[in-house]
């Protein structure tokens, strides 16, 4: 059975830092939510809160509608992951496994159906007379995993479980992981730097920027509507152009050398002349486009990945840093300057006061006047 998770003005400090300050969080029953952001943000410390391998300073943790905030790890009905696997090298698998459910005294059948069913689910039945020593690295975290798994919690809280694995592995174990989530459907909390990863497993994205959460929304969501500046520079690979310009009308931001018009659909709540930061995505940037206003680049280095090329320069005129995604191979435009189109459904324009995002949806925009 699974369990909703609710943070209510979670505060932690150590000494006189404070780590993670009023975080409110809510988590559905069976929802996946990720934590992201940059190394030393809270994330780890929150989902250790909840965890209960951390004492909160100020604040509550509820799980099944519980308050579990002065409640020990084995009373919250959890099972965690870590980022290393921690399992005991003298054991085999099958006991690393079933430790947990020993040391309750569990009945020898009822250990043997869980463990075999969780070693069917992640798909290592032929390991479990195996130590960890002869297990790869994606065999040892599917065993980490199904250690989590034959306790049958209703929520489970991972802290950078794919940090250890190579490249191709990592997005073997997301799938996996995907899977796995729609197959038990679990509460999940999910810890991570790596923003690929939160796009493509979360229902949901917490971003944190120094324990305080910037924005909470679908992974479509914080890309496409980013509630301010650190958000729009943190999700989105290559990261989001950011030019300091000014407003000269509700859809045109004047750059140095170059207007921009924004995207049509949306209307910017700003005077015209405000200062403001201009963010375009590297996928919005396109090569021969006959309409539109031109971005002139300097192309310093062309990097064909296959599929796409990234162009690495400097916006002209201004020398600014500029980065543009094209589809194809145009590796041959390094060291040339070209021009490139803006398209307006990838621009974002910021206070740049403020950091807030000046562009409202035409659906805030209507709930505001009603």
């Amino acid at each position: 059975m699974s369990a909703g998770v609710e943070l209510v003005d979670v505060t932690k400090r150590f000494g006189g830092n404070t780590i993670v300050e009023g975080i409110n969080l809510a988590a559905a029953a069976g929802e996946f939510i990720v934590l992201v952001g940059a190394s030393g943000c809270g994330k780890s410390t929150t989902l250790r809160m909840i965890a209960g391998l951390e004492a909160v300073s100020g604040g509550r943790i509820l799980i099944g509608g519980r308050d579990v905030t002065a409640a020990r790890p084995d009373q919250r009905d959890i099972a965690m992951v870590f980022q290393n696997y921690a399992l005991y090298p003298h054991m085999s698998v099958a006991e690393n496994m079933s430790f947990a459910l020993t040391l309750t005294s569990a009945p020898k059948d009822e250990i043997r159906r869980r463990v075999g069913e969780a070693a069917r689910i992640l798909g290592i039945e032929d390991l479990l007379d195996r130590k960890p020593r002869a297990l790869s690295g994606g065999q040892r975290q599917r065993v980490a995993m199904g250690r989590a798994i034959v306790r049958e919690p209703s929520v489970f809280l991972f802290d950078e479980p794919l940090s250890n694995l190579d490249a191709k592995l990592r997005a073997q174990m997301r799938v996996e992981l995907a899977l796995l989530h729609r197959r038990l459907g679990k509460t999940t909390l999910y810890v991570t730097h790596d923003q690929v990863e939160a796009m493509t497993l979360a229902d949901r994205i917490v971003i944190l920027e120094r324990g305080v959460i910037q924005q909470i929304g679908a992974p479509a969501e914080v890309f496409n509507r980013p509630r301010n500046l650190f958000v729009a520079g943190f999700i989105g690979s290559p990261v989001m152009n950011l030019f300091e310009g000014r407003l000269v009308s509700p859809d045109t931001v004047e750059l140095p050398g170059a207007q921009v018009r924004v995207r049509l659909s949306a209307t910017i709540s700003a005077p015209a002349g405000k200062a403001v930061i201009l963010g375009i995505r590297p996928q919005g940037l396109l090569l021969g486009a006959d309409a539109g206003p031109r971005l002139r680049m300097r192309v310093k280095v062309a990097e064909f990945l296959g599929t796409e090329t990234v162009l690495n320069g400097t916006l002209a005129g201004s020398g600014e840093t500029l980065t543009a995604s094209l589809n194809g191979d145009h590796g041959a435009l390094a060291d040339r300057e070209v021009e490139l189109a803006v398209d307006p459904v990838h621009t974002h324009v910021f206070d740049a006061e403020t950091k807030l995002n000046l562009i409202q949806p035409e659906k805030e925009r209507s709930d505001e006047t009603t």
